[in-house]
C-alpha cells in the first residue's frame, strides 16, 4: 500500500523592481541548516574590532556569537518569540547565504536551541533572489529598506553603507542622494565620516562599544568650520580621534562646542589632559556664557531687547497700569539689584 505523502506548499514568485529592472523573487521556507550567515553583514563588516579568520561552521559559529552579543538582536529574539514567527521574510542569495535577516537567522538558531522540539524553529520564512541579481543591485535594495526605508539600520551601519554603493560600486553622490532622499550635502557627510571613523578611529579603538560613537564624527562634517580645521592637518585628525577615544568627549553633542575650544590654546590644553568640561571651565573665565544659564539669558535678552519692537513699546507706553509696564518696572528693579550686587555703578 502506498503511503500518502504530504503535497509540497506552491512556490510564490513576488516581483520587485530594482533600477528600472524587474527582478522576481521567490517566496519559501527554507531549512535553516542551510542558510548561512554573511560576513558582510554592516554590524559586522564595518567593525575592524573583530579580525575575523574562520572559515566554514567555524566562521557561522564567531559570526552567530557576534551578532548575539548585539543587545538589539536579543530584544529581536523576544518579539519573534511572542510573535512565533517573523513578520518579515529574510532575503538570501541563491546558494542561501543571508543578504537581509543575518539577525533575523541569529535568532532563529537560538529559538530551535531552546524550543527543539517546536517545527516552526527549523524553517526560516525567506525570499530567495535570482542568480543573475548583481552585487550593486544588492546594495541599491538594501539602501531603499535600512538607509531610506523603515527597516533602519544604525546611524553607524546606515553610513557604511552609502560609504560602499560609493566606493565599491561607483554611484556618484547625487545618484545616492536621489535613491536614498537624502540630500547631497548629507551624503558628503556620512562618507567623510565613516571614512575617518572605519579606517583610523576604529583601528586604533576598537571594541563593540567605539561604533556607537559614529555621531562625534558625523558632527565634525556637519559645520565647515569643524571640516576644515580637521581636514587641514593630519595631526587635527590623529588629536581629534584621540579626545574622542581617550573619552576626553564624552557625548556627541560636545562636538558642536569645539570651534570656540579651538580658538583657545589653553582650552585645547586642558580638553587634552582633563576633558571637555574642563575646556569649558577655561573658556569661562573669559565668557560666563558657556557655563552659566543665567549669562546665557542676559546675552539673549539683551539682544531681544536691542531688537524690541514699535509695538512692544507702545504696550508699555499706552496703559500706565498695564502688565506690560509691571513686566518691564520688575526686570529694570532686578537689574539694578543685581548690579549693585556686582559693585557696577551708573
Amino acid at each position: 500500500m502506498r503511503t500518502a505523502t504530504k503535497p509540497e506548499a506552491p512556490l510564490v514568485i513576488d516581483e520587485i523592481t530594482l533600477d528600472g529592472k524587474r527582478v522576481q523573487v521567490q517566496s519559501i521556507d527554507l531549512p535553516l541548516d542551510e542558510v548561512t550567515l554573511d560576513p558582510n553583514n554592516p554590524r559586522i563588516a564595518n567593525t575592524v574590532a573583530i579580525g575575523i579568520t574562520e572559515t566554514g561552521a567555524a566562521l557561522q559559529a564567531r559570526l552567530e556569537t557576534l551578532l548575539w552579543a548585539d543587545d538589539d538582536v536579543r530584544d529581536l529574539y523576544r518579539q519573534v518569540l511572542i510573535n512565533k514567527g517573523l513578520i518579515e521574510r529574510i532575503i538570501v542569495r541563491p546558494d542561501h547565504r543571508v543578504v537581509e535577516g543575518n539577525c533575523r537567522t541569529v535568532v532563529y538558531r537560538k529559538l530551535r536551541e531552546k524550543q527543539p522540539n517546536e517545527a516552526r524553529w527549523r524553517n526560516i520564512p525567506a525570499r530567495v533572489l535570482p542568480d543573475d541579481i548583481a552585487d550593486r543591485d544588492v546594495a541599491i535594495l538594501l539602501g531603499e529598506m535600512h538607509v531610506a526605508g523603515k527597516n533602519t539600520w544604525t546611524p553607524f551601519e546606515k553610513a557604511g553603507h552609502v560609504y560602499r554603493m560609493h566606493n565599491d560600486f561607483a554611484l556618484v553622490q547625487d545618484e545616492i542622494a536621489l535613491r536614498l532622499r537624502m540630500s547631497k550635502s548629507k551624503v558628503n557627510q556620512l562618507i567623510r565620516a565613516f571614512d575617518m571613523m572605519k579606517n583610523q578611529y576604529l583601528p586604533k579603538y576598537p571594541g563593540p562599544a567605539s561604533s556607537r560613537k559614529f555621531s562625534y564624527f558625523e558632527e565634525v562634517f556637519k559645520k565647515p568650520p569643524l571640516r576644515d580645521w580637521i581636514l587641514a592637518t593630519p595631526q587635527n585628525e590623529r588629536q581629534f580621534i584621540d579626545w574622542v577615544g581617550k573619552g576626553r568627549l564624552d557625548q556627541g553633542a560636545q562636538v558642536r562646542d569645539l570651534p570656540a575650544i579651538l580658538e583657545d590654546e589653553e582650552a585645547i590644553a586642558a580638553l587634552t589632559k582633563d576633558g571637555f568640561a574642563a575646556a569649558q571651565r577655561v573658556l569661562a573665565e573669559d565668557n560666563p556664557v558657556i557655563t552659566s544659564k543665567l549669562f546665557k539669558r542676559m546675552v539673549e535678552m539683551t539682544d531681544a531687547l536691542r531688537k524690541a519692537q514699535l509695538d512692544d513699546v507702545q504696550r508699555v507706553r499706552q496703559a500706565k497700569n498695564s502688565r506690560a509696564r509691571k513686566i518691564v518696572q520688575e526686570l529694570k528693579e532686578s537689574l539694578d539689584r543685581f548690579t549693585d550686587l556686582c559693585g557696577i555703578e551708573e
